[in-house]
């Protein structure tokens, strides 16, 4: 049995990198590991902001970040602190690949279906779609925007609030969109749909804190669903909010980054709609042209017979919710292999 050491962080980095294993144990008593032949911490990335600790008497670091993060930041954060035998899981790709002492694992995926129960819908749907837009985003604007314009914001769930943290981001390109489709008319932020109802919301109070579950209640009362994701540039960022689309066996579809559903295809193994819904949209790089195709394909749905696309559909959604618990043993699988391929090196 090897001690590891296991300090107390937001997230539990033991959990993730040696939680499946039995040759493990988690220890938060430096001295004790450090006189085992093998020393191995679980540490946060950036970890000499938050821990006064000796590092380098460690033989193997674990390092977890929930987030995205840029790839060179890390390597050039590694190197400064000249550690030589590492494992880093990230929460974002850059580019859409990691290699070598680097994994990459959905974190806020993998949290919300720990903090959250399956379960059916139990009425027939009487509202199109759910479209809560979460925080203030550019792209957020342009949904927000065109709902406002589209029969949409009359037949589906629409909230905007103000509730939810994040950093200013600013589009001129969207923004100068919004503008001339708007004309005098201001974008409704904050927003809360007439269509909602208290009794369906997550709880009694809505705060940034409810990011992490499921809305069954307004799943119950749409026919489909929108993914807003955090990051609609460039990087594949697969947060909570696919998440809980695809737990709540789902129709979507999503604005994000360019190549987002094929990414969601080649890297973790779901399936999307095409041949059901015209996902060309994801092969557009133009991110204004890009959403307009998205959203055209929400009224296209919105005016079709809800029972024939349920029954078209029914196989993806099945799949992808069984897919989001073998995707996240096949993950823990793995990360514990890199742990036991780096030990071996270590030993040699």
């Amino acid at each position: 049995m090897i001690k590891v050491f296991a300090p107390v962080a937001t997230i539990d980095i033991y959990d993730e990198w040696l939680g499946k294993s039995e040759q493990f144990v988690r220890c938060e008593n430096q001295t004790e590991v450090l006189s085992q032949n093998v020393k191995i911490a679980c540490l946060p990335l950036y970890f000499d902001n938050d821990y006064d600790i000796d590092y380098h008497q460690f033989d193997l670091l674990l390092i977890s970040d929930i987030e995205f993060n840029h790839l060179r930041p890390i390597n050039e954060w590694l190197a400064q602190l000249q550690i030589k035998n590492y494992l880093v899981a990230v929460g974002g790709l850059e580019g859409y690949t990691v290699s070598g002492d680097f994994v990459y694992r959905p974190w806020w995926t993998f949290n919300l279906m720990r903090k959250n129960t399956p379960q059916h819908q139990t009425t027939i749907p009487k509202f199109d779609f759910e479209i809560l837009l979460g925080a203030k985003k550019p792209h957020r604007d342009f949904v927000m925007a065109k709902t406002q314009k589209s029969f949409l914001l009359d037949t589906s769930i629409v909230n905007y609030r103000s509730v939810f943290p994040a950093p200013v981001q600013q589009d001129s390109e969207i923004e100068t969109y919004i503008k001339n489709l708007l004309g005098d008319d201001e974008l409704k932020y904050p927003y809360i749909s007439p269509n909602s109802n208290q009794e369906w919301e997550v709880a009694p109070e809505i705060t940034y804190q409810v990011s992490d579950q499921v809305p069954w209640g307004i799943y119950n009362q749409t026919k489909y669903s929108t993914i807003l994701e955090t990051i609609y540039e460039r990087s594949f960022f697969f947060t909570e909010k696919p998440a809980k689309v695809l737990f709540g066996k789902r129709i979507f579809v999503a604005f994000s980054c360019q190549h987002y559903l094929q990414q969601m295809r080649d890297i973790l193994g779901f399936r999307t709609f095409n041949g059901v819904i015209d996902e060309s949209y994801d092969t557009e790089e133009n991110n204004i042209t890009r959403f307009e195709m998205a959203f055209e394909q929400m009224e296209w749905l919105a005016k079709q017979d809800y029972h024939s696309i349920r029954e078209k559909t029914k196989d993806i959604v099945e799949y992808n919710y069984e897919r989001l618990f073998d995707l996240r043993q096949e993950t823990a699988s793995q990360m514990l292999q890199m742990v036991y391929n780096k030990i071996e090196e270590i030993k040699c």
